[in-house]
């Protein structure tokens, strides 16, 4: 069974529960216990202003005290009466109101399914309108318990995690380590995933030894560019040595100069994998900037040092028997080759031993690529929040999402957050690998929403779409602010300070209101239908009216005529006009590249391309001319994003025909280049075809099979023998 399916029977599951509860509850008001539910219960309502709700629930009482301070289980609260959360009941009603065939007969109708409207409007096969359905009900009834005084799920992976030994020890020194009031550091509880306390040197020592016997070693970089150069004048021996040298850097590399024309062959930090398939295709046939970036920066570097040279990448090898063999052809191929300090290289008669005595020579300079080992992760919550309720949901969401996994957990108590610091490893005991994707992001913090209410934590996992809020600032935004602050001779930039305090003030983001505006009411919208029919009234019903008629304001507000937003709004170019972002279609737009995130297979995922694109063609149609490069970039950006889920789903789709497999999956950007879809261009409007054209497109798909095949058998043939026709070039 697909995890989609899990999820949805255990979100099924849950709201037939709490929605149990809240009959309960509802009959317990109607004898006297209070009005309906959400009358004069539910958080704070929106009073007069454009920002969300930003009261903390109750109820967290009843979990507190049941757990014990020895690291909890997650279980703990589940014998446990719940609290009589009015945030959790609006949750779980919501979730068991919401009716899932309305909505996706709407989606589909707007699809252009029934209407005759686009032809490729396919309605939704069982599985994916089951997860659809799934996602949309949990999307509505966290809006409904945000509006009711929840406080969101925070869940973070945080940057630079330990790939070695002393990485990690280091990282559970700072998760077992906290400063005091005189400033003072002390050892504070640590807990393993069994429960137990880590409380001496000696224990934290034994875990880590453990903790790391699953860690990989580095990789060894062998990653290798063919690169020529064309000199514009004469150059001296001397000057084009030291251009070499400043051009490439530290990295060995070795050269040959036939007049003026210049061949290297160098080590490099660059991932040659993806360089030698754009090779292979043809530049013609390929959107990727990489080759001209790194052409530019040579020819650049070696303008620099006075040598004015246009670079030209001809070869590059990722693979250390092919990078072998690339430097033994080099050798052989080229006379008077030299190494990057100017001296000839000796034995080139003996093709072989020179390249491997070069290679060898080499190697102790190749810089190996660190695995991703561990992942240090971090649970949030809001001030007031019950430290040992978030412990244990904490713990819950590490049981269930990452089990046979060792991991340890600490409350850091030195903030006014709930802040719980775990360090996880990335590769079990088994071999299976840990990802953190968006929709495995997605995962855990709905997950750790649900344990965390299942401990009487009023929470839910929102988006930040559904608030407009400004997008979160890193640890190294934090610093250079804070610094700024302190320091007034150290400079940071703008975009720096205005991210920063917009977050901390909350304020909203006008592009998003620009651009979705619509979305987002309508989508607060329907939480409100979908609370009224749930019997939900009072506090909890008006709020949520009042997010949406808001959203739909402050939009109007910034989108009136004669009055552009501030300069940091890009809803708006630098002259103050509308840009493309103000579009009529980009509602369209937005809504369609919404919906991306539903597509189960890549068939499907390839139709709402389609559909992306045609919404792009549409409006560039349109635009002036100014607005056109700005468009074309925003194009790029978009199809990159649908380029990378489409490959994600077709790295999926090949793992489930083997069978599943519990190897590492390849980087998103590495599995879109390695598999592309086919040259047919997606945005390519499907219209019918006659029984000529369809057996002339027939015949031609024959042929190109059939020539693809051929051209395949060659060069493995070619491969085998290690013949001298290097394919890559």
């Amino acid at each position: 069974m697909k995890r989609e399916e899990l999820d949805d029977d255990k979100s099924v599951t849950g709201a037939r529960r709490e929605a149990g509860e809240f009959q309960a509850m509802k009959s317990y008001e109607r004898t006297g216990g209070g009005g309906r539910l959400g009358q004069g219960q539910a958080g704070s309502t929106l009073g007069g202003g454009r920002n969300a709700p930003r009261s903390s629930a109750g109820g967290t009482g009843l979990a507190g005290s049941s757990m014990s301070n020895r690291a909890p289980k997650s279980t703990a609260a589940a014998s446990s009466p719940k609290a009589a959360s009015a945030p959790i009941m609006v949750y779980g009603a919501t979730l068991a109101g919401f009716r899932p065939e309305e909505e996706e007969e709407e989606d589909w109708k707007r699809r252009g399914g029934g209407g005759g409207r686009g032809r490729g409007a396919v309605r939704p096969s069982g599985t994916g309108r089951a997860a659809r359905a799934g996602y949309q009900a949990r999307a509505v009834a966290a809006r409904a318990g945000y509006a009711a005084g929840a406080q969101p799920a925070v869940f973070k992976v945080m940057p630079n995690p330990p790939s070695t030994k002393d990485a990690a020890a280091r990282l559970l020194n700072y998760i077992g380590k906290r400063e005091d009031e005189k400033g003072e550091k002390h050892d504070i509880e640590i807990f393993d995933e069994d429960g137990q306390v880590l409380a001496t040197g000696g224990a934290r020592k034994a875990f880590l030894e453990t903790f790391c016997e699953t860690f990989e070693p580095p990789l060894e970089n062998t990653n290798f560019l063919e690169v020529r150069f064309e000199l514009a004048g004469e150059v001296a021996d001397a000057a084009l040595s030291e251009a070499l040298n400043n051009a490439f850097g530290a990295k060995p590399f070795i050269y040959a100069r036939g007049g003026q024309a210049v061949e290297v062959y160098a080590h490099t930090d660059e991932r040659a994998g993806p360089l030698a398939r754009v090779l292979a295709g043809g530049r013609e046939n390929s959107r990727s900037k990489a080759l001209d970036k790194i052409e530019a920066r040579l020819s650049e570097t070696m303008g620099a040092a006075g040598v004015v040279a246009r670079a030209e990448l001809t070869a590059a090898v990722s693979r250390e028997p092919k990078a072998k063999y690339f430097l033994q052809k080099f050798i052989r191929t080229h006379s008077h080759v030299r190494h990057a300090n100017g001296e000839p290289v000796p034995g080139v008669k003996n093709s072989t031993k020179a390249a491997a005595s070069v290679y060898e020579q080499w190697r102790p300079q190749f810089s190996g690529r660190e695995r991703r080992n561990a992942y240090h992760l971090l649970f949030s919550a809001r001030a007031g929040t019950d430290a040992n309720a978030v412990m244990a949901g904490a713990r819950a969401v590490l049981e269930e999402r990452a089990p046979g996994y060792k991991f340890v957990l600490a409350h850091h108590k030195d903030t006014k957050h709930v802040h719980i610091h775990a360090m996880v490893q990335a590769r079990s005991a088994d071999g299976e690998r840990l990802k953190f994707y968006k929709p495995d992001l997605v995962a855990w913090r709905e997950t750790f929403a649900e344990k965390a209410r299942e401990n009487g934590i009023a929470m839910v996992a929102t988006r930040r779409m559904d608030h407009a809020m400004t997008r979160p600032f890193t640890k190294e935004h934090a610093g250079a602010y804070s610094r700024a602050q302190s320091d007034p001779r150290y400079q940071v930039s703008a975009k720096t300070i205005e991210r920063v305090e917009a977050k901390r003030q909350r304020r909203l983001d006008g592009q998003s209101l620009v651009v979705n505006g619509d979305a987002i009411a309508a989508a607060w919208q329907r939480t409100v239908t979908t609370m009224r029919a749930a019997g939900v009234v009072g506090q909890a019903l008006t709020a949520a009216e009042s997010i949406g008629n808001n959203f739909l304001q402050f939009r109007r507000d910034r989108t009136r005529e004669g009055q552009p937003g501030p300069a940091a709004d890009r809803g708006a170019d630098e002259s103050g006009q509308k840009s493309f972002l103000s579009h009529p279609g980009m509602r369209e737009l937005n809504a369609l590249i919404g919906d991306l995130d539903m597509a189960q297979t890549p068939l499907e995922m390839r139709r709402q391309m389609a559909r992306v694109n045609q919404a792009l063609d549409n409006i560039r149609e349109t635009l002036p001319p100014a607005h056109q490069g700005q468009f074309e970039q925003y194009r790029e950006e978009v199809n990159d994003k649908m380029h990378d889920r489409l490959a994600r789903l077709q790295f999926e789709r090949q793992q489930q025909r083997r069978g599943g497999g519990s190897e590492e999956p390849i980087p998103e950007r590495e599995a879109r280049e390695r598999d592309l879809p086919t040259r047919d261009d997606p945005r390519e409007p499907e219209q019918p075809r006659t029984g000529t054209e369809q057996e002339k497109v027939s015949a031609k798909q024959k042929d190109a099979k059939k020539q693809k095949a051929q051209q395949a058998e060659e060069q493995d043939r070619k491969t085998q023998r290690s013949n001298d026709n290097d394919y890559e070039r």
